[in-house]
């Protein structure tokens, strides 16, 4: 069974028990808008260096939420890629951010797609499904991840000739670096 498939099995799963990938995250609390789910650290596995947290802004109609992926450092973080998310919990979208966004570190692709290769959490470091779930997605949609971070370098190329000598890190009109729409038929 593809990963895909087995994406799509778990997330009917959840469905059935009347649960979502959000509701997961939040452990059954309500959303607050701006709140880190399932708390400040999120999941992660110090193994592997992989960290996920869950989060929704105000107002926004596009999304019910989306997951940040990030690899860990001890003084730094390296975002991947943010899972957004339908008000049924199933991916919609995939896609990158500035560092002012995630604040984070500057990390080249070559080096990202290594990190996008390597995920994984173990789900004894979290909610077993809601990890299974961030895992599968990097396990279905790798090759889009792995794009993403090329169209992302290209991105800040393509702003940085356009505005020479200008930092693209502090333009906060630069958010969304890169994105593609998935789905799981």
């Amino acid at each position: 069974m593809t990963a895909a498939a087995r994406l799509a099995r778990l997330l009917d799963d959840l469905e059935r028990a009347g649960t979502s990938v959000m509701t997961l995250a939040r452990g059954g609390r309500p959303q607050e808008p701006w709140t880190l789910y399932p708390g400040e650290a999120g999941v992660f596995d110090r193994a592997t260096r992989c960290q996920f947290y869950y989060h929704a802004h105000a107002g926004a109609t596009h999304e019910a939420g989306h997951i940040h992926t990030v690899r860990l450092f001890p003084d730094r973080t390296a975002h991947l890629v943010a899972i957004s998310l339908t008000d049924g919990g199933r991916p919609q979208r995939l896609f990158t951010l500035n560092l002012w966004a995630i604040g984070d570190a500057y990390a080249p692709p070559a080096q990202l797609k290594r990190w996008v290769r390597a995920w994984g959490l173990a789900e004894a470091r979290g909610e077993p499904r809601l990890v299974r779930f961030v895992n599968l997605v990097f396990a279905a949609f790798g090759p889009q991840i792995a794009r993403l971070q090329d169209e992302k370098d290209a991105a800040l190329r393509a702003w940085r000739a356009a505005h020479p000598g200008q930092d693209p890190f502090a333009d906060r009109a630069l958010e969304v670096l890169s994105a593609v729409a998935v789905d799981l038929a």
